[in-house]
């Protein structure tokens, strides 16, 4: 279990603080956050081709899209433990969660920031999200949209919090999750949406 001690924490999170208020007013920055097993090849082709779907459809094109990359450690075993760990804890402040947040700092150039959180990624948006308000950014400028989530929450300010897509067919949240949420894990949000399985996935 590799969770960060508080004194690595406040020493390394403060320094995104910092570096925010100096980001422009004009634009929007969206931060995709992957989920567990993937790679960096993978997490960077998921941002690209959200970027792309979403700039054929939409007509601002003020938009950032960057990568709050979660990285796969142990071939995975780590992220299960991990996320194990989250839907417990109910808290996703650990390594990977400071390595995200330092990733962000480097490449965030608005104030206006959606955090786009898929699968495990949710953990990190919602802990994001806290983290940030708890140390003076605005919540105004900060939205979170979780996709697959296995949380149990969508962050964000009191009474109107983010939202969040979970298909109906969706196995791993409606089984695996679903199940442990019955043995004190964290009951995930319930499926919104279904979305039509092929017969080769």
């Amino acid at each position: 279990m590799k969770i960060a001690p508080i004194l690595f924490i406040l020493f390394f999170l403060v320094i995104p603080v910092y570096g925010f208020a100096d980001c422009s007013k004009n634009g929007t920055t969206v931060v995709y956050i992957n989920g567990i097993f993937g790679d960096i090849n993978s997490a960077k082709a998921d941002k690209n081709n959200l970027e792309k779907q979403y700039k054929a459809k939409v007509k601002n094109q003020d938009v950032d899209f960057i990568n709050g990359y979660n990285e796969s450690h142990a071939w995975g075993i780590d992220d299960v433990i991990s996320s194990a760990i989250q839907m417990y804890a109910k808290s996703a402040e650990d390594h990977d969660f400071v390595d995200i947040l330092n990733q962000v700092h480097g490449d965030l150039k608005t104030q206006k920031i959606l955090l786009l959180g898929y699968s495990q990624g949710s953990f990190y948006s919602n802990a994001i999200y806290d983290y940030l308000v708890k140390n003076g950014v605005d919540k105004n400028s900060i939205a979170v949209y979780n996709v697959a989530t296995p949380a149990d929450r969508v962050a964000g300010p009191e009474g109107h919090p983010g939202k969040y897509l979970t298909s109906s067919t969706d196995r791993v949240v409606g089984g695996v999750v679903s199940g442990l949420a019955k043995v004190g894990a964290g009951k995930p949000l319930p499926a919104n949406i279904t979305l039509a399985i092929q017969k080769d996935e």
